[in-house]
């Protein structure tokens, strides 16, 4: 929002920002000037810089921290709240900062970013990756517009929060949406995932307020339930009751494509901070903004485990793939296969897996078991096999040709049903549909392989996979499962 407007107090409009874009020549190719230090927030570093100190306490997270959901009124009502979850990040080394907002003073369609060496602030200029920008602007409905950026205050006030914070060098990569629509939303996510999964010393940043102008308890109300929403997972809701007009958050859609990013990456767990809004600085309660702070963090063991399976480390990767490459070399040759000597407990579980096989980049051979019937090490032989030479879509491969395939390993958790099509997130979960005698499976990297939205992609599982009508997942009868899957390829170790 903007610094906050009441009865009697103004703050910088829409007017006045645009006055000031154009009589300080603000489109600059190379930076971007701080366009609201001075209004939002200190323009004077020694000030700035007092005033960040009494916003931020010590903090801590369980599991490794991924995003932050942060507000972005004038400091004077929400720095509070934005320090208790900047507080996770000081004095860590972040290389990348995906900065993600909603546009509020312009409506557009699709994704704007920038392409300008750095934007500036009173500590001086945070450098934006170029490279990352460079390969996102190439993708559908992304694009560059200084014009919009630079009169957007979402992003801009977030940066001295992270300069004050991160240890050394960071950069950043802008990105502001400018629509609600789930679905666009959702291809958006798809689009930014592999950026994200390549730079994993990376962390989002979502930002937000809550309910506008409503009395305090009305407020209060509206914004337990975003915030409940939020940390039950069931962000996907969001969108629906911001239509509804249950809730009110400025940049929803800045935090459902964040969140949506991170889920697909791995299972997530969101906090919640620190909760307030605008009556603990003015004392009105007669029309209020709410704010919050929430972190995003990532437990995967305990999540896996808990659904089923033990996470798996370095070694006992490399120690499926070496066998499994052992015994395709053994087996193409004719040879009869080598005796196993394993003893590792996490080997020996019984778990459902795929193993895929591809040739210079292309699908080769896949095949699995989703059902655990084995030990996991028996099963990643007999599916290396079967990958091999039971795939009916490719001729068998040959020992010659086995030297040019790199060989990954899907290891499953057990599959569990889900009530609505709703609770699946797509580049995370495994989906697997079911009706009558016909079923079919998709992994959960297929999402991010074909760029698909959620409709897109059961109707293909429900198609391609199973024999049935592309609407069948939308119908009651049709039984829907997902399960996740650790994925590690020889390239990754």
């Amino acid at each position: 929002m903007h610094i906050l407007r009441h009865k009697n107090r103004w703050c910088v409009g829409i007017t006045g920002i645009l006055f000031f874009l154009l009589t300080t020549g603000c489109f600059s190719a190379g930076m971007r000037k701080p366009f609201f230090a001075g209004s939002f927030y200190p323009s004077d570093e020694k000030e700035l810089r007092n005033q960040l100190s009494s916003f931020f306490e010590k903090k801590n997270v369980e599991g490794q921290l991924v995003g932050l959901i942060v507000p972005h009124a004038g400091y004077i009502y929400s720095g509070k709240t934005a320090g208790n979850a900047y507080s996770l990040i000081k004095d860590k080394k972040i290389s990348t900062v995906f900065l993600i907002g909603r546009s509020h003073h312009a409506s557009f369609i699709g994704v704007i970013t920038d392409d300008r060496n750095a934007w500036i602030t009173p500590f001086g200029s945070v450098d934006v990756d170029t490279r990352i920008v460079s390969d996102i602007v190439a993708k559908p409905g992304f694009r560059i517009d200084y014009r919009i950026l630079d009169a957007e205050h979402a992003l801009e006030v977030q940066l001295p929060f992270l300069q004050y914070a991160i240890k050394g060098k960071f950069k950043i990569v802008p990105i502001l949406v400018g629509c609600e629509n789930q679905e666009e939303l959702e291809l958006y996510a798809n689009y930014l995932l592999p950026v994200v999964k390549k730079n994993p010393d990376s962390i989002i940043v979502m930002s937000t307020d809550l309910s506008h102008y409503h009395p305090v308890n009305t407020a209060q109300q509206m914004d337990k339930r975003f915030i409940d929403a939020i940390e039950n997972n069931k962000f996907s809701s969001i969108i629906k009751a911001m239509k509804n007009g249950e809730l009110e958050a400025c940049g929803a859609s800045a935090v459902f494509l964040g969140l949506s990013i991170l889920s697909k990456i791995s299972p997530i767990n969101v906090k919640l901070l620190k909760y307030a809004t605008s009556y603990d600085t003015t004392k009105d309660k007669s029309a209020v903004v709410g704010y919050a702070s929430m972190a995003v963090y990532k437990d995967t063991k305990k999540t896996i485990e808990k659904k089923g399976g033990t996470m798996l480390d370095k070694k006992q990767k490399e120690t499926l793939l070496k066998v499994a490459r052992q015994t395709l070399e053994y087996f193409l040759a004719g040879k009869k296969l080598p005796e196993l000597k394993i003893t590792d407990p996490a080997l020996l579980e019984k778990r459902g897996v795929f193993v895929t096989l591809r040739k210079n980049g292309e699908l080769r051979g896949c095949i699995g078991m989703i059902i655990p019937s084995e030990p996991l090490i028996d099963g990643v032989r007999s599916m290396a096999i079967e990958a091999a030479t039971g795939d009916p879509r490719f001729p068998p491969v040959s020992l010659k040709e086995l030297k040019d395939i790199e060989i990954e390993i899907s290891v499953l958790t057990v599959p569990a049903r889900v009530s609505s099509p709703d609770e699946i997130i797509l580049g995370r979960d495994g989906v697997i549909v079911k009706k009558g005698y016909r079923q079919g499976v998709f992994l959960p990297q297929v999402a991010d392989e074909t760029g698909w939205t959620k409709e897109q992609f059961l109707s293909a599982l429900c198609s391609q996979k199973a024999g049935l009508d592309p609407d069948a997942w939308k119908r009651p009868d049709t039984e829907l499962y997902t399960f996740q899957a650790e994925v590690f390829s020889e390239h990754d170790l």
